[in-house]
């Protein structure tokens, strides 16, 4: 959609009133999420002298901390972790593994089903905080806190941002108003995007949006509401017996009868109109063997502390992430409905991105009580049915370690934002291969084939800024009520085309994904990026916005140092490679962030830096399967020719190669070393809007200067 109306009228509201409080920077950086947090302590690492980071809470961290996801999610391949941890991520899940060892003894304590690395919601908040002091204390960056945007202002030409005005959530405080040369957006829900009057996108894509296997032909089942559900997550600890919590509000048992395989059968006898999605598992196993390490369940999925099976003296600790406790979004309950029609006529039919913030709470508190009445539900009825109580629910009771008066964390697990439109929109066929191409469709129009080998994706961009593997992570968007009764009881199911079960194959993020195509003066961060729904299911959670947010981070950070707008960088190879190589050479500042997901090289290996930099460049020669750098086998002839021409072809004045006997390590290094401070050419472009002249826009063309889309600039290939 375009939000130009939107965007203006935020723009006239702008003007500061008296007591406002007003502040100029570099950069201003919108939102304390992980890619937030990132994004400032790149751009303070690479010098920039004033940065601006403004929070609608205290916490820092986003998904770590805010939103309760504990058990943390990152890279997932088809056989575990596709790649080793890198940059700010791997800094942060160091930092939290020696907490954890502090205190409880162990560096995983949770166990979790899910994860490699689990944290306390609170733990988390303290850890961000403690990452960003530094940068806080020399003065380079100024937080504050409890500021939501509430307009933003243009330059005269109309389409520069200049400052964004933000509205105190602690009665009695002023205005704040920021100017800054640059901003991040990495709200929660996109808010300066919206307020800029930068193009954006919400909802389901239809297939001929982006040409998307599994986008939907019709729309009819998708409304505007349509995305990734909600999930308010709990923290709960066990504290021995007691009292189940409070009855919530609207609480009736049969929405809950899938949260395990004890009411399964209850759910099967109702007149549901749409299958369950899968037979769950008992809530909880007696102590035996190896404890909760077998099927997950509720329990077992995202625990995380777990003192009877790692030995740890500390109580339990779950983090409450059930596919049960989801909200979805496409269609909401009668008392909801109400609530928001009393509001706003026609607020019930916006998409939650497009809601006020009042609205939107209207939706977060029902979206609560549904969560809290899951753990109702296994402290009753799941209790009372149980033979086996050692570990009911029954025994725990919700974590005190959040800010708020009901326990429940300060803010919804958000999987989907707007999505900005950017430079280039990433679409599922680029992070996918396909047999023949194509994928195979079945009677209700969406694709079934996924990948099935290790394998990089069918688009390596060339401006690559951060790798990832994923999913695409679709939770059950429908909500269906029972006898078509919206004041009844709902239960979740899938949408055509919309499920978890497809696999991406190791893929890039490009540069020009975080700049808007229309506004100067903004980047997209968190989830408020270019890509389709679809792609946004895969890209979105803990590390790879971390990541997202680093690179944020760095290409403010070249663009200010510079003193262009950021649309620049992606078209210019020497712009460009100062903000890959800003990512991967941290020196001591920090862990080399990845540009290349090569399944056998990590940020520890010398070599790292080097065969990131030389595969981002595009001057390896690479097969898709080639998935291992392979450091340690010997430099082959033919591929050091290869490696050598097309760096004569970028690089103005490279030298002789080194020569003799070495293994790729050793020559990576060294070939990058003689490389890395030259001039690289200007990348040719027959016209403005098609640089290869392939008949594919520059804004639809995922390799804009490969006119054979083979993963290899043309002037590279000669």
């Amino acid at each position: 959609m375009r939000a130009a109306t939107h965007g203006v009228l935020f723009a006239l509201l702008l003007a500061a009133p008296a007591g406002a409080e007003a502040v100029d920077a570099d950069l201003l950086i919108v939102g304390g999420t992980e890619s937030g947090w990132a994004a400032a302590i790149q751009a303070a690492r690479m010098g920039v002298g004033s940065i601006v980071l403004v929070n609608d809470i205290e916490w820092l961290g986003g998904q770590f901390s805010a939103e309760s996801v504990g058990a943390i999610d990152e890279n997932r391949g088809m056989d575990g972790a596709p790649f080793p941890r890198s940059g700010l991520f791997a800094e942060l899940a160091e930092r939290i593994e020696q907490d954890n060892l502090r205190l409880y003894g162990n560096k995983k304590p949770g166990n979790a089903w899910t994860a490699r690395t689990e944290v306390r919601p609170a733990q988390a908040a303290r850890l961000f905080r403690e990452m960003i002091e530094p940068y806080v204390a020399s003065g380079q960056v100024r937080l504050f806190s409890h500021f939501y945007a509430t307009g933003a202002s243009l330059a005269g030409d109309g389409k520069t941002l200049k400052s964004v005005r933000f509205r105190s959530s602690v009665q009695g405080e002023p205005e704040l108003s920021v100017r800054a040369k640059l901003t991040i957006d990495a709200s929660d829900w996109g808010d300066v995007v919206q307020a800029s009057g930068a193009d954006f996108e919400v909802g389901v894509d239809p297939r001929s949006r982006y040409g998307e296997p599994n986008a939907p032909v019709d729309q009819s089942a998708f409304p505007p509401t349509d995305m990734n559900p909600i999930t308010y997550t709990l923290v709960i600890t066990e504290t021995g017996d007691g009292d189940p919590i409070p009855r919530p509000e609207h609480f009736d048992d049969q929405r809950y009868f899938l949260t395990s395989s004890v009411t399964e059968r209850d759910y099967r006898a109702l007149p549901w109109p749409f299958p369950p999605h899968r037979p769950f598992n008992p809530p909880w196993t007696p102590l035996t063997g190896k404890f909760y390490q077998g099927d997950r369940s509720v329990y077992s999925q995202r625990r995380l502390v777990d003192h009877y099976n790692q030995k740890i003296d500390h109580p339990d600790v779950i983090s409450l992430v059930w596919t049960i406790q989801d909200y979805p979004l496409d269609a909401l309950p009668s008392h909801v409905i109400n609530a928001l029609e009393a509001d706003q006529p026609g607020a019930s039919r916006k998409n939650i991105a497009l809601m006020s913030r009042n609205q939107r709470q209207i939706v977060f508190e029902d979206a609560k009580q549904h969560s809290l009445g899951m753990l109702y539900h296994l402290q009753t009825t799941v209790h009372d049915r149980m033979e086996d109580r050692a570990h009911s629910f029954r025994r725990f009771e919700l974590s005190d370690e959040f800010p708020t008066e009901d326990r429940c964390p300060p803010k919804p697990y958000v999987r989907e934002s707007i999505r900005l439109k950017a430079l280039y929109m990433m679409r599922e066929p680029d992070s996918r291969h396909f047999e023949g191409g194509v994928a195979s469709a079945t009677a209700e129009g969406v694709a079934t084939k996924g990948s099935t080998d290790d394998r990089f994706s069918q688009q390596m961009y060339y401006d690559t800024v951060a790798g990832w593997q994923f999913p695409y992570d679709f939770h059950m968007t429908g909500r269906m009520f029972l006898g078509g009764d919206e004041t009844g009881p709902w239960a979740s199911y899938f949408k055509p085309g919309r499920s978890w079960r497809t696999q991406s194959d190791r893929a890039t993020f490009p540069l020009r994904s975080l700049i808007p195509e229309r506004v100067d003066g903004l980047l997209g961060a968190q989830k408020n990026l270019g890509y389709s729904s679809i792609v946004s299911s895969a890209v979105r959670i803990h590390d790879q916005s971390v990541a997202i947010g680093q690179a944020a981070g760095a290409a403010a950070a070249v663009a200010l140092r510079k003193g262009i707008q950021p649309r620049a960088l992606p078209y210019d190879l020497n712009l460009l490679s100062s903000v890959q190589r800003a990512l991967v050479e941290q020196g001591d500042a920090g862990t080399p962030a990845i540009l290349w997901p090569f399944r056998d090289i990590g940020p520890e290996h010398a070599a790292y830096a080097a065969a990131n930099l030389l595969a981002g460049h595009q001057l390896l020669p690479l097969e898709p399967g080639d998935v291992d750098f392979r450091p340690d086998d010997p430099v082959n002839a033919d591929w050091r020719r290869v490696v050598v021409e097309r760096s004569r072809r970028r690089f103005i004045g490279a030298p002789a190669p080194p020569e003799g006997e070495m293994t790729r390590g050793d020559f990576a290094v060294r070939w990058w070393n003689a490389l890395r401070d030259l001039r690289q050419a200007e990348l040719p472009r027959f016209s403005a809007l098609d640089a290869d002249n392939d008949g594919v826009p520059d804004r639809d063309d995922p390799a804009p200067f490969d006119a054979a889309d083979r993963n290899l600039m043309d002037f590279l290939a000669h």
